[in-house]
């Protein structure tokens, strides 16, 4: 899923031209880890995305989360209630600002514009500069524009810094740009590659016959072998400095040379990329390598880092490049605050991955890389996670300290099927891995024994996650149910096509329409362009929707595949709900919506195996896929919910629950 190409290296290309991009801070992690008057409290939270309560009790009881048991047996270990939908930028955004998605803003990964109905990125957006100057052919920004956060309502953790206390802030989702109301922060969720998108792989392969079709996600260069030699080039951004009218004619796009020099004599290869060159063996993933992009000829470049798998030398060539990532020791965006933390960081660990979501699940999906390719991957994320980890909880002193962990959310969507022996595509799937997700489990209690021994009178630790995880194996195409039962209409021009998308709606005869994961959208008058539903219809509409949808049966399964339909003004308040989605269908475990439907398309089946590697969902109804809470103290209740968490740091650092929060604390 691409995102608009515009300004994401506008602020990096300004503090070039202005001769800024030198200047630093002295000894940001020292500034971190400054004493406040807070008495020397401290509160741990670790942020585990993806960790389902059942799992936890299951591995507990087998002995094999020793700390987990630990930290139960001294508080509490519950499922955590979570929003509607069930999804992480939703339940993060509520976790940063107490508030549900109508107080915040973020109700999915994808939105719509209302003025033209097309599907948008929820968590942040690049915005064209206030103020340009033309040279010719050069376009260049000299005020306002560059990438905004769109999550509304001020983070918890402002009202702690703003009484001295400091708050370490790392890796939370949805704080792209990062958040400068925190002491320290890493951005998380959110975050774009240097192309400016959710993650974009480069693939090169010698042979003609591997094809992808219409591959999202990544670009697959098809190369010639001469002489043991292979050139190609690495993409990079969009030059956003040049005119509009290149951009648009993909001339727009740096790159730089791609230079593979393959062994006769063995399975290996010397890459050179950007000035650089390493060697590979066949099967190894190199270190991270910086890659600089020439935006302007002397002063505008731009910076990014890459891994490089060695998939095969002969007799086909393979090589397979992780997306291009914002460089942290010379950011083209802020990914960290300060902006000389990422540098420090990377003097003790190393560069690191600074995309929201590193792992490379589209590769795995179009199956560029298999399921043993994603695990080497994943070995390599969940070690430089703990390395961050160790860099940071090493400097803390006191205050807050947050660290966000993606690996147990992001592998178990890929590799539930390996576990899964109830998915269909589980005897076709690399049983050698059924066991990673419990080990991902594994590692994470061993991360909370680095923590365990810091807890005392003084210090809260809690550990919790945005929601659960079950099996995904079956798809619901719910644009597909909507224009069969009469809610949706397709212009005249289309109706012949096995599949639709958003363009193909004939918004004047459509009453309602499905966009992102889980969001039911009103076709709504004064709202939408083109709205034919009246607000005094709204009601009665919302309800028959939900009402047939809730009593879909599959034939194949004899399931219910949409389990709760939740009307949105019963959950949400804030100024945000008026123009969200009215309904958020709620799906049974097993299902989900189909990826076309999430972008507005619909096919020709309602319901149809799920046959993506991505097995593993949580975009169901949010009752049936719980987070985890685990605390070092005893709760007043056995119903939390993840609104709570913010009100209940707050009160442990004697700070009352401020006005915009709807949580409770949960400290007796």
């Amino acid at each position: 899923m691409s995102l608009p190409k515009r300004a994401c290296d506008r602020r990096k290309a300004l503090q070039l031209l202005a001769g800024t991009g030198a200047a630093g801070l002295a000894a940001p992690l020292a500034a971190c880890g400054r004493r406040s008057g807070a008495a020397g409290r401290k509160a741990i939270v670790l942020g585990i995305d993806g960790l389902d309560p059942g799992i936890v009790r299951t591995l507990v009881a087998q002995g094999r989360l020793p700390n987990f048991k630990k930290l139960t047996e001294r508080g509490a270990l519950l499922p955590l209630t979570t929003t509607m939908p069930a999804l992480s930028p939703v339940a993060w955004a509520s976790f940063i600002t107490g508030q549900t998605p109508g107080g915040h803003g973020i109700g999915d990964f994808i939105a719509r514009d209302p003025a033209t109905h097309m599907p948008v990125f929820s968590i942040f957006e690049n915005r064209a500069p206030r103020l340009t100057i033309d040279f010719g052919d050069l376009h260049l920004p000299l005020a306002g524009g560059g990438p905004t956060c769109l999550r509304q309502g001020k983070p918890f953790w402002a009202y702690l810094t703003e009484r001295g206390i400091p708050a370490w802030i790392s890796r939370v989702p949805t704080n792209f740009p990062v958040e400068e109301t925190a002491t320290c922060a890493l951005s998380g969720l959110g975050t774009p590659d240097l192309f400016d998108s959710y993650g974009s792989f480069s693939y090169y392969t010698s042979d003609r016959l591997e094809v992808y079709g219409d591959i999202s996600g990544g670009t697959v260069q098809h190369v010639e072998v001469r002489d043991h030699r292979v050139d190609a080039e690495l993409f990079g951004p969009v030059n956003s400095l040049v005119t509009s009218e290149e951009i648009s004619s993909g001339a727009g796009r740096v790159s730089v040379p791609l230079t593979v020099r393959l062994d006769p004599d063995r399975e290996a290869a010397l890459v050179e990329v950007g000035g650089r060159r390493l060697v590979l063996e066949q099967g190894e993933y190199s270190d991270w390598v910086k890659v600089e992009f020439t935006l302007l000829p002397l002063i505008g470049r731009v910076s990014g880092i890459v891994r490089f798998l060695l998939k095969q030398v002969r007799p086909r060539f393979q090589l397979y490049a992780t997306a291009v990532n914002i460089d942290p020791t010379d950011q083209a965006v802020p990914v960290t605050y300060p902006k000389e933390l990422g540098a420090e960081i990377a003097r003790d660990i190393g560069a690191f991955w600074t995309k929201g979501l590193p792992a490379d699940t589209k590769a795995l999906d179009y199956r560029i890389i298999n399921d043993q390719q994603y695990v080497g991957q994943a070995e390599l994320l969940l070690e430089e996670q703990v390395a961050l980890f160790r860099h940071l909880w090493a400097r803390f002193r006191d205050g807050l300290f947050f660290f966000y962990v993606s690996s147990a959310d992001q592998d178990a969507h890929m590799l539930w099927r390996n576990m899964d022996p109830t998915h269909p595509f589980h005897q076709h799937s690399d049983r050698r891995f059924s066991g990673w997700i419990h080990y991902v489990y594994e590692r994470m209690d061993a991360l909370l024994g680095e923590v365990l021994p810091a807890v005392d009178d003084s210090t809260l630790l809690l550990i919790c996650s945005d929601h659960g995880f079950a099996s995904f194996a079956r798809e619901f195409h719910l644009n597909t149910w909507l224009r069969d039962h009469g809610y949706l209409d397709v212009r005249d021009g289309a109706r012949r096509k096995e599949e639709t998308d958003i363009t193909d709606v004939d918004w004047t005869r459509t009453a309602a329409y499905g966009i992102g994961f889980n969001g039911l959208y009103l076709n709504l008058q004064g709202r939408e362009r083109g709205g034919i539903v009246k607000p005094e219809q709204a009601a009665a509409l919302t309800a028959r929707l939900a009402r047939e949808l809730e009593a879909i049966v599959d034939p194949e399964t004899g399931i219910r595949p949409v389990a709760k339909v939740y009307q949105r003004d019963e959950i949400y308040v804030g100024e945000a709900t008026p123009g969200m989605a009215e309904l958020l269908v709620g799906y049974t475990p097993g299902y989900r919506s189909s990826s076309p439907s999430v972008l507005g398309g619909a096919g020709r089946a309602t319901i149809g195996l799920n046959r993506w590697a991505w097995s593993g969902d949580h975009s169901m109804a949010r009752d049936l896929v719980p987070g985890t809470l685990a605390a070092s103290r005893p709760l007043r209740t056995t119903r939390p919910d993840i609104l709570d968490l913010p009100v209940t740091i707050l009160d442990w650092f004697g700070v009352s629950r401020p006005e915009q929060m709807v949580g409770r604390s949960l400290l007796g």
